[in-house]
């Protein structure tokens, strides 16, 4: 649903300020410059024309920039759909892998060495607490970066079995998985031994700490959350879906451009889950935005252990043992005329004034970037005309 403000507008209301203030890198100038031109002619599109009644439907290509918020609808079905063929019929903890305040500025300054120890740490961690039952278990591991008042914030959320596979392949379950304790492993232990992990990880980088930002660290507690387990697939994928394509600011939450600041909503955790608001000048709004934006090929969604994607027959070993169907690899890629179908049950190029006749393709509009983008879903608004 089109929004009356977009991340789009800020972009071009206050990019030249912003960049004439901060000096963002070419990666954070050619972020911006897609989202400004998501669904607009300048990517090109399709035109469609109903046969009967004459009326035209415009679609306008997206950008597909991850950090894009009117592109992640159909990229997290499309993930959702390629991960309910790897869920199994057993509990799940979704488990929030923190770094310190601390470390912001360092994180900044080395965005993919602090991000890709930050994925290595936790995933280490678990499996230091997972030999205890000698097994191997798994993580799905999501990173995300920010707060809700689009402040730095870096961590991983993980989506963790409460059990693993044993040398002979045979499923094991942790001692309380039979429970619903709040926890995977003791939350104050594996803090400990995530910041041992990290900052070992660091040194072996030749990435060594100050003396003291390691001091600082060392004197407070690192934090592990850890959210009571998932007792029905069907809530696992929910989970998974709600943090997987997630970017720093939905269109949704912004309520008014001016030209010179920005007015957004943000939950105020503090306060009991409030929702407030929280007004900034629009140079200062993107540059918080580029905080966010992830080095170049950087995989911000990784998967471990038996989910990984080197480990398919161990995950098929599992399946097998829990009677659960293997579906077979679809080498045919999942198109957004299919998901748009599925999600609304009703064919996207139905035409919306008679509602019966299937519309064609009339014609092609040219992008006038370089290199236009591959095929996404277009935008859903219609813009009808006279034949």
């Amino acid at each position: 649903m089109r929004t009356e403000y977009e991340i789009s507008q800020i972009v071009t209301g206050f990019r030249n300020t912003f960049i004439q203030k901060y000096q963002p890198s070419s990666n954070q100038i050619k972020v911006l410059n897609a989202l400004e031109n998501c669904r607009t002619s300048i990517l090109g599109g399709n035109t469609y024309v109903c046969p009967d009644c004459g009326v035209i439907k415009v679609s306008y290509n997206s950008c597909r920039n991850r950090h894009c918020p009117k592109c992640q609808g159909f990229e997290r079905e499309k993930w959702i759909v390629a991960r309910k063929e790897d869920i199994l019929p057993v509990k799940y903890f979704h488990v929030v892998f923190t770094i310190p305040a601390e470390l912001h500025s360092f994180c900044l300054a080395n965005k993919r060495e602090a991000y890709g120890t930050l994925f290595r740490s936790a995933w280490d961690t678990l499996q230091t607490f997972a030999r205890e039952y000698e097994v191997q278990t798994a993580m799905i591991s999501i990173l995300h970066t920010w707060n809700t008042q689009l402040g730095y914030h870096p961590h991983v959320h993980c989506i963790v079995p409460a059990g693993g596979i044993t040398k002979a392949g045979r499923w094991k379950s942790f001692h309380n998985a039979d429970n619903d304790k709040p926890f995977l492993f003791p939350v104050k232990a594996m803090g400990k031994v995530f910041r041992a992990k990290y900052t070992a990880l660091l040194d072996k980088k030749n990435l060594p700490l100050i003396p003291e930002t390691r001091k600082a660290i060392y004197k407070k507690d690192w934090v592990v959350y850890c959210k009571r387990p998932f007792c029905h697939i069907g809530k696992t994928m929910e989970y998974l879906g709600r943090y997987s394509h997630r970017v720093a600011i939905t269109n949704r939450r912004i309520k008014l451009i001016t030209d010179r600041e920005v007015t957004f909503e943000y939950i105020d955790r503090k306060n009991n889950g409030s929702i407030k608001t929280i007004c900034i000048t629009g140079e200062d709004f993107l540059k918080r935005y580029c905080h966010h934006i992830l080095p170049k090929k950087f995989v911000r969604i990784r998967h471990c252990g038996f989910l990984a994607p080197s480990s398919k027959e161990k995950l098929q070993q599992l399946q097998r043992e829990f009677n659960v169907p293997i579906s077979p690899r679809k080498k045919n890629k999942i198109k957004w005329i299919d998901v748009c179908e599925q999600l609304t049950g009703t064919t996207y190029l139905r035409c919306p004034c008679c509602k019966k006749t299937e519309m064609i393709l009339f014609r092609s509009l040219p992008s006038q970037w370089k290199r236009g983008p591959p095929e996404m879903p277009p935008n859903i608004n219609f813009y009808n005309q006279p034949a």
